[in-house]
């Protein structure tokens, strides 16, 4: 029988896988499950109470990361239960948490306890009381909550839990002396003794010599001009004293004045004589 089973549950992811790999606090919340015996880190042995009498069997872990998922295999004189719980961020304090079974009946009461979905029903309702007990009392008691964040490959402990929290906490000094170089960082700049004020100084002595240097340069300039304009002046008297005298040359004289050349010469009338 296959059973499938998806709940969002509004706890970061951190804090939904931690819960899950507390094997031992199900029997708390689960009411059919009555003990969880760990063994290894990759072995445990489950009890449960099945109508009036009690069922076990054995899980090994084949493959289990951090925050992400968990796979294992379970070996029982009664069955088998082989299944992957995932784990999947949706927000910061939303996960969602997919449970995934392939169940394997063996016996009379088994097989007809699977004809009527009896173990499938089970599973989920388990897995509800999973996601109601990670929401309320996992978040009033989270400063209890200690997790196991090992890593398995391939049924074999490769990290263990005291590795990966040495770890984690490298990795947490390693971005508090990350920021606290920034911060070093941002004061040198904002310091007002720094270089910002160095700057500021200099570009104000800078100033003040240019300045000197462009009023030295107006009174030149000023200078100079008042120069051009006087030679300019004289000039321009010459200029015009022999323009007048090229106009003189030019003008008709004055007997000339009045006779028109296009006019025709009329002929001189003789006097005439009075008489004595």
């Amino acid at each position: 029988m296959n059973i499938f089973e998806a709940q969002d549950v509004g706890v970061p992811i951190r804090v939904a896988y931690d819960q899950w790999t507390q094997f031992a606090d199900f029997p708390s919340f689960m009411k059919k499950l009555e003990s969880v015996n760990q063994e290894a880190d990759e072995k445990s042995t489950w009890t449960a109470k099945v109508f009036w009498s009690r069922r076990s069997w054995t899980t090994t872990i084949r493959e289990q990361v951090p925050d992400s998922h968990i796979i294992w295999v379970s070996s029982g004189a009664k069955g088998r239960a082989d299944g992957i719980v995932s784990f999947h961020e949706l927000a910061p304090n939303m996960t969602r948490i997919i449970l995934i079974l392939e169940y394997y009946p063996q016996g009379f009461m088994e097989k007809t306890g699977n004809i009527w979905r009896a173990v499938g029903r089970r599973a989920r309702l388990e897995f509800k009381h999973f996601c109601r007990h990670v929401m309320m009392d996992t978040l009033i008691n989270r400063e209890e909550l200690e997790g196991w964040r090992g890593e398995i490959r391939d049924s074999e402990v490769v990290k263990t839990h005291e590795e990966a929290m040495e770890e984690e906490q490298a990795a947490a000094e390693a971005s508090e002396d990350d920021e606290f170089d920034d911060e070093d960082i941002d004061d040198e700049f904002s310091d007002d003794e720094g270089a910002p004020a160095d700057d500021d100084e200099f570009v104000a002595e800078d100033v003040e010599p240019e300045d000197d240097l462009e009023d030295d340069d107006i009174e030149d300039r000023d200078d100079d001009a008042e120069f051009e304009d006087a030679e300019d002046a004289e000039f321009d008297d010459e200029d015009l004293d022999d323009g007048f005298d090229d106009e003189d040359d030019d003008l008709p004289q004055d007997e000339d004045e009045g006779d028109d050349p296009d006019e025709p010469e009329r002929p001189r009338r003789r006097r005439q004589r009075t008489p004595a």
